[in-house]
């Protein structure tokens, strides 16, 4: 449970939403609903979750950035654009063509299901200035593709944001010079990714 502005009370809100909504008379069944509350529990809680494993990673390997982050809490949004840009645990997403389509000298008929590579796109050179360089004061670079793009962004984009920088914010205040102390392999790319464990030592504040 997230607590009042957290994403468990808006999922709730959702859910009640969805077991009221009615279309002339037409509802959504048992089967549809939970079909819903599933990928709302895998959308609002296992994306954030991971996503702060991977960001809070990332900064202990740039110990220069976490303590930037310690001084300047302000800097936490950039911290969650930069770090989701750079280790994302959303690297893709699925799109179906509609129509026959080229790119690069090759030709997709219409039907053709394509896996596009946003953790690619988010590390492009020609869009991204030292793309593989983390910082967080990084200014005027557009958006990251890690939230989709168009009529599919995803709607929990700014909450999720919100929330992820919250817990840096907190994590950098309570924690002095995190460091991984073990392993921290991540799951397979082609699904939701992110550290299966992440072991940090730290000194207290």
């Amino acid at each position: 449970m997230y607590g009042e502005s957290g994403e468990y009370v808006v999922s709730s809100h959702v859910l009640s939403d969805l077991i009221r909504a009615e279309d002339d008379g037409d509802r959504l069944n048992t089967a549809e609903l939970r079909m819903l509350a599933g990928g709302l529990l895998l959308a609002g809680t296992d994306t954030t979750r991971n996503q702060v494993a991977a960001s809070v990673q990332v900064l202990c390997e740039h110990p220069e950035q976490w303590n930037l982050l310690e001084a300047r809490p302000e800097l936490a949004m950039r911290a969650v654009e930069e770090t989701m840009r750079h280790s994302p645990i959303v690297c893709g997403t699925l799109r179906l063509l509609v129509e026959d389509a080229e790119l690069g000298g090759y030709l997709f008929p219409a039907g053709t299901m394509v896996m596009v590579n946003t953790a690619a796109a988010n590390r492009d050179p020609t869009v991204y200035d030292d793309p593989d360089r983390i910082d967080i004061t990084r200014e005027g670079a557009p958006a990251i593709l890690t939230f989709g793009g168009g009529v599919h962004y995803c709607l929990g984009a700014n909450l999720a944001r919100r929330e992820i920088a919250e817990a840096l914010t907190v994590l950098a205040h309570r924690m002095r010079d995190p460091r991984v102390a073990g392993p921290a392999p991540w799951k397979s790319m082609s699904t939701l990714s992110g550290p299966t464990s992440l072991p940090i030592e730290f000194d207290t504040r």
